[in-house]
């Protein structure tokens, strides 16, 4: 009974510490304001209280759960991370531009320019499974019962996510493997300030979870917060080489991991199923270029797009009819669509995985950074995008 209440406390006393440092991150309160009302507080409650007493205390405690996140240096024009192989080192080795800023003193700190903060993926999903309430319901989309057999409720009623449990039979053999789909998109978190400040946070969600679950706030994992003050662009592969190393560690190797649901160690494996965004920061996740004759990435090469006489831009208007039925109405009618046209060339064939990863091969090495020159791969706007 004593241990049951010395648990109670404890849990009590992290939910008020956690509950206070967000009350300060929402509000901006300084360090002696906070310091200030955890004093008033304080003075409030019994003697036998075990509140922190300032910042730096409360700052501790939450530390000791394990989910803190690791600051990274990066060039301030998007070239390249100050990590691993080139964490040692104080230039960018493509713009030149130095690392941090210069001191005022010798007992001044460094301060780089630019700071990526990466919060790691592997011991969050980890804690999905210590906790008996989340780790049962890790299972939910294989075991979870439907309403109807035909009517979609979870993504896992997909061909997609059937296509892929039948061409990695051993990965979907245990159901706890996770499945991930990553969100992304820039904003200004200075609201309506006049100064423009894109900012692009990267997000992972978990599809194991029933749909209840799976799009709350408290199961949506931010993995990367990628620092403005310009749109990283083409230069957004720079800033997720942390989160595909760790993608990688959970897909070839696994981690051990503790199921608190069936009391059990199992080697935890993980797979990027898909990735949301909008069409503009699809073309920044996938490297097919979104704009021009071939920014559609379904018909890639084999395109029906024309352009504009007057404004000289690529139009798709009319491009749809081709995925309809051969026998559909809509095929022969020449009066609202393209004039005096019967549309009969079939959709274009699907192109297999073989044949992406021999196109995503075939580019000649690219140069990211603002500063780097415009670079064009050979036939683009041409024969692809």
């Amino acid at each position: 009974m004593n241990l049951y209440g010395m648990v109670v406390r404890s849990i009590q006393r992290l939910s008020a510490v956690t509950q206070l440092l967000n009350l300060k991150s929402e509000f901006n309160m300084s360090v002696s304001c906070y310091d200030r009302m955890i004093a008033i507080i304080k003075s409030m409650l019994p003697e036998s209280e075990r509140l922190p007493e300032n910042l730096y205390r409360s700052k501790r405690m939450v530390s000791e759960l394990g989910l803190g996140y690791e600051k990274i240096d990066a060039c301030p024009n998007h070239c390249m991370l100050y990590y691993k192989e080139n964490s040692d080192k104080n230039v960018c080795l493509v713009c030149k531009e130095p690392r941090f800023k210069p001191k005022t003193t010798t007992k001044n700190k460094d301060v780089p320019y630019s700071v990526l903060r990466y919060f790691p993926i592997i011991p969050r999903l980890q804690r999905l499974f210590m906790s008996v309430n989340t780790s049962k319901y890790m299972r939910w989309h294989a075991d979870g019962v439907r309403q109807h057999e035909l009517m979609m409720t979870h993504p896992a009623d997909a061909e997609a996510w059937k296509k892929f449990n039948a061409t990695h039979p051993k990965f979907a053999l245990d159901p706890r493997n996770v499945r991930l789909g990553l969100c992304t998109d820039g904003f200004n978190p200075f609201s309506n300030s006049s100064s423009p400040y894109s900012c692009w946070p990267i997000f992972l969600t978990p599809y194991n979870l029933p749909p209840s679950m799976c799009m709350k706030r408290e199961y949506i994992f931010l993995t990367l917060m990628i620092p403005g003050p310009k749109s990283p662009g083409k230069s957004l592969d720079v800033y997720l080489q942390p989160l595909i190393d760790e993608l990688k560690i959970l897909w070839d190797i696994g981690i051990n991991t503790f199921d608190a649901w069936k009391k059990q160690n199992f080697i935890m494996k993980a797979a990027l199923m898909w990735t949301i965004s909008d069409f503009p920061a699809y073309g920044m996740l996938s490297g097919w270029s979104t704009h021009g004759k071939f920014a559609c990435p379904y018909c890639m090469g084999d395109i029906k797009s024309f352009t504009l006489k007057s404004g000289g831009k690529p139009c798709w208007f009319d491009c749809h009819r081709r995925f309809l039925p051969i026998n559909h109405s809509f095929r022969c009618d020449q009066c609202f669509f393209k004039k005096s046209v019967v549309e009969n060339s079939l959709p274009p064939q699907e192109v297999s995985g073989i044949d992406i990863i021999n196109q995503v091969n075939q580019p000649q090495k690219v140069t990211f950074g603002l500063k780097s020159s415009k670079q064009k791969q050979p036939d683009f706007g041409k024969t692809h995008n």
